[in-house]
């Protein structure tokens, strides 16, 4: 069985010759022999890893074990009966971008579900927009055609993510769920207009901090310290790793040692966002929570995060019928978001959007039509 390749001393990653020397080319049934075998062992060892980085951890850092809790009993009860007799709502989106000649084409779909005590029910809403940037000429057409492009897919983006927030608090109900971190990326960096963008983003946000109430879900990241915390996290515990603060002033001033670069404000809309993060940051506290066999990062009010992760915990497993320990669950993801998020991509299907656009330009000119069209889809 081929090893894995190991790096020189000092070297951060093998040279790709001693990868393909350590796991050589080989036929199809050459490959499959002892497929099972191999994957085996490298589960095997991940889950070695998991268990020895834990002990390593616990070890060393004794003051972690302090700062990890679970929810109390009555918390849970307050969760279950949330969702049993009040209203808790969702929301997630997906986005639709079409490029043509003329710019690009947009479509936002979201998609808001909510529960009337055991009655669940969902609203959607949807978005359609040309988003093209004259350029004056033909010349200047085509110059501002691809950064119209590249600006375009982060708009929609935007659009989005803002759209989600916006109609979610909206909507009436106890508790809010949105899918992804309270300000993401797209809409920090004011999605290439922060004058006009990040005033009304920042509004919006200090609504959601007035209702205290509110959970923003993530799944993936990259962050060290946050993989080192998840290492230690057994079904049913969570801990607070940090706030909202921490989060913007690295995103603000950037980060050498990850190499996140600074963000590129003008001193104006760098002033607005510093007075931002000292007014919202440290209200929000970011959660690393485990209700199943996967950790997942909140982001909720400093007031309530013991409610927020009973909320989320019992609505990851405990509205799935399974024991509210979750130590059985398979995901253990909210069950409000992921119904938003399922019915959102079955209803506003990104390939229906391009097979209709498509349908419409070979109907209104077969030449003109080719033109816009991808190659590949006419393969």
């Amino acid at each position: 069985m081929a090893g894995a390749a190991q790096a020189p001393p000092g070297a951060i990653h093998p040279s790709i010759g001693d990868i393909i020397a350590n796991a050589p080319w080989s036929n199809l049934e050459v490959h499959l022999d002892g497929l099972r075998e191999r994957v085996d062992s490298s589960v095997e060892r991940s889950h070695e890893l998991r268990a020895q980085y834990r002990e390593e951890l616990l070890r060393d850092n004794p003051d972690l074990v302090d700062k990890i809790r679970r929810p109390s009993v009555e918390a849970m009860a307050r969760a279950q009966a949330q969702l049993q007799t009040g209203t808790v709502a969702a929301a997630d989106g997906t986005v639709s971008i079409v490029p043509l000649l003329s710019g690009s084409k947009i479509q936002v779909g979201v998609v808001i579900v909510f529960n009337r005590g055991e009655v669940v029910d969902l609203v959607t809403r949807i978005f359609e927009h040309d988003m093209t940037t004259p350029g004056g000429s033909a010349t200047g057409f085509f110059s501002e055609l691809r950064r119209a492009r590249q600006v375009s897919n982060l708009v929609s983006r935007a659009v989005m993510l803002f759209g989600e927030r916006q109609l979610l608090l909206d909507q009436v109900a106890d508790w809010r769920m949105v899918h992804g971190e309270l300000v993401p990326h797209e809409l920090r960096t004011g999605a290439g207009r922060p004058e006009l963008n990040l005033p009304p983003t920042f509004a919006l946000i200090h609504r959601y901090l007035a209702t205290k109430q509110f959970i923003a879900v993530s799944e993936g990241t990259g962050d060290i310290d946050i993989l080192n915390a998840a290492v230690l996290l057994e079904p049913g515990e969570y801990i607070v790793i940090r706030t909202m603060k921490d989060t913007l002033d690295t995103f603000l001033e950037g980060d050498a040692e990850t190499g996140q670069r600074r963000a590129n404000f003008t001193n104006r809309d760098l002033g607005t966002f510093r007075e931002f993060i000292e007014s919202a940051g440290p209200q929000v506290d970011v959660v690393l929570v485990r209700a199943g066999s996967k950790p997942f990062i909140l982001e909720c009010h400093h007031d309530e995060v013991e409610n927020a992760v009973a909320l989320f915990m019992t609505d990851s497993v405990w509205s799935r019928g399974i024991g509210a320990g979750g130590a059985a669950a398979v995901r253990g993801f909210p069950f409000h978001i992921d119904l938003a998020d399922q019915v959102a991509g079955t209803l506003f299907k990104g390939s229906d959007f391009e097979r209709f656009i498509e349908s419409r330009l070979m109907s209104l000119g077969i030449d003109q039509g080719l033109f816009d069209i991808d190659p590949r889809r006419t393969r």
